[in-house]
């Protein structure tokens, strides 16, 4: 991993305590948006005040267990990274499908599933990394950002905005678009760390002083009690097997939720991340079913991934899973202090926008740049395009996808994101089909062009989303064996006066090999470069110069004798 230069706090770093309570609280600002999930539920199914704050707290409990779990990374459960966890309205219908079959215990005792299903999912997409490419990583990030975009232009517009605008809500949300803007582009030092806490803060000062709040917030906020203790379980638990299905769905679309905003956080702590870690993104997916596990335990709402909490630390410069502790701490805490938790409700509609927006900028370019670091086939375009095509549809056909759709595939569709990477993950499945990671070539010494090993290597590169780089790499380095080959006569020529060297590509996800097998004798490497004297006086100066420079093109290069008088090169490039 390399450090990427707009990081002041990166991954391991432990920043000084005031700046970490400061960037938890500013996360805390961030995560309370998507407290309105726990209220709309309520209002859904008919809670009452009471329970409706037990909810929310239990939500808070489970929200703080589950990024100090991420960031933890112990007995394989975790990622390491600081990934905070949201809900999310997408577990609404599989919610209601249960609590209609057997009331709210029944509901949040599937949960549970959920969560089980995850951890299994968590090892089928460690088992299954060559599906899960970096193109496909990129595509699950795209969507996270046009998600995040799409909802804070509809909700700084002041659309579906629960209860209708207020007095200057629109007005207020630009003036805290403006203040992060400015805090995160002109400023220095650690006001930076902290622009979207200070847009959020200043959108709740204007409207507080030009009378924005709404007469019913405040007096909902003055009935609150300052301080109570959660009672656990509030509904209770129960199974039914006629339900498992929709909530294993339900757990396959989080996990692939999970696995982009893994994927990103990945990609915004390495400015040379490559592909993503199937390993990590794996253990970070089971603490989210082990979070999901005690989310049904407690009565709490079900969790996913938060990607915009992941720009929010990328774009504030803080990518510090030590601030995991400082927000998990925060959350569990305002479990207990409802009267705190409310404020999030008083905040103005468009000022929670106004945050979207200014997340989804920084996490949809990170996804764009995560798919054009690859060289794509037609394959690998239909792939990414069709993901890409079904996520942007979701919203203009969500009636389609909720009630034309079969049952079982609801969970899976209620979110741009799960429906965008389901469609990418089966494609991406079904074009390996047919397709082997091993191509061979022959040329002829003498007669074949820069050009013709330029397109050879490049399909190659294509075919198998390797990264365009390296794929230049290969084509110089093998250009310049065919060079040594033919000017120093390593190669045995046929009948014909031929000599045939037979190219041959070896690809996995982590390397880009090129192996050139020809009869003749085998071409001198050198680890260093030979002396001025060497190249001016030595016949062989030039040539162990050339041998040398194979050597430092490739990552690994190998050069030895075959039987029946063959001969290999072997160079890899590592991806």
């Amino acid at each position: 991993m390399k450090r990427p230069e707009n990081i002041v706090y990166w991954l391991n770093d432990r920043p000084p305590a005031a700046i970490a309570a400061f960037v938890g609280l500013q996360q805390m600002s961030f995560l309370g948006v998507y407290l309105a999930i726990s209220p709309l539920f309520v209002r859904t199914e008919k809670i009452g005040d009471h329970d409706s704050q037990i909810l929310m707290a239990t939500t808070l409990l489970v929200s703080g267990v589950g990024v100090m779990l991420q960031a933890v990374g112990r007995l394989g459960i975790g990622s390491g990274y600081f990934c905070p966890l949201q809900t999310t309205s997408a577990s609404f219908a599989t919610m209601e499908l249960a609590r209609l079959a057997g009331g709210l215990e029944l509901a949040f005792g599937m949960v549970g599933v959920m969560g089980m299903a995850q951890i299994l999912f968590g090892e089928v997409f460690r088992r299954l990394r060559s599906v899960f490419s970096v193109e496909l990583a990129g595509v699950a990030v795209t969507l996270i950002g046009l998600g995040l975009g799409y909802k804070g232009v509809t909700l700084l517009g002041g659309i579906d905005a629960p209860g209708g605008l207020w007095k200057h809500d629109i007005a207020v949300g630009f003036l805290a678009l403006a203040v992060m803007i400015v805090c995160n582009v002109w400023s220095s030092g650690s006001l930076r760390l902290f622009s979207a806490f200070a847009g959020l803060a200043a959108g709740l000062a204007v409207s507080v002083l030009v009378d924005g709040i709404r007469p019913e917030d405040a007096e909902n906020y003055k009935a609150t009690p300052l301080l109570a203790l959660p009672q656990l379980p509030t509904f209770g638990w129960a199974f039914d097997p006629k339900l498992v299905v929709p909530y294993v769905v339900l757990g396959l679309a989080f996990s692939l939720h999970g696995f982009g905003a893994l994927a990103a956080a990945q990609r915004f702590n390495d400015s040379e991340w490559r592909h993503p870690d199937m390993a990590q993104i794996s253990r970070g997916i089971r603490a989210e079913g082990v979070s999901n596990l005690i989310a049904g335990l407690v009565n709490g709402l079900p969790l996913t991934s938060s990607g915009g909490a992941v720009s929010l630390a990328a774009a504030t410069g803080c990518t510090s899973r030590h601030i995991a502790y400082w927000l998990g701490g925060i959350l569990i805490a305002l479990a207990f202090v409802p009267k705190v938790t409310v404020l999030w409700f008083v905040l103005p509609v468009p000022v929670i926008g106004a945050a979207a927006i200014f997340l989804s900028s920084f996490t949809l370019l990170a996804g764009l740049q995560m798919i054009a670091s690859r060289m794509l086939d037609n394959r690998k375009i239909l792939t990414v395009g069709i993901g890409l095509l079904l996520g942007v549809s979701h919203e203009p056909l969500k009636h389609y996808y909720r009630e034309e759709l079969p049952s079982f595939l609801v969970p899976v569709t209620q979110s741009s994101v799960a429906l965008g990477v389901a469609g990418a993950t089966l494609l991406s499945g079904v074009f390996r089909i047919g397709a082997g990671t091993r191509r061979r070539r022959s040329f002829v010494l003498g007669k074949s062009q820069l050009d013709d090993v330029i397109d050879y290597l490049d399909r190659q590169g294509r075919a198998w989303g390797a990264r365009a780089d390296v794929v230049r790499r290969s084509e110089y380095a093998m250009w310049q064996a065919f060079e040594i080959l033919h000017d120093y006569g390593f190669v045995v020529r046929n009948e014909r006066g031929q000599g045939i060297v037979e190219v041959e590509t070896l690809v996995d996800e982590f390397t880009f090999t090129v192996i050139a097998r020809y009869r003749g004798e085998v071409i001198p490497l050198a680890t260093h470069a030979p002396s001025h004297d060497a190249l001016l006086e030595s016949d062989t100066g030039i040539l162990e110069m050339a041998g040398y420079l194979l050597y430092k093109l490739a990552d690994r290069v190998r050069s030895r004798a075959l039987s029946h008088g063959m001969a290999e090169l072997r160079l890899t490039f590592v991806e």
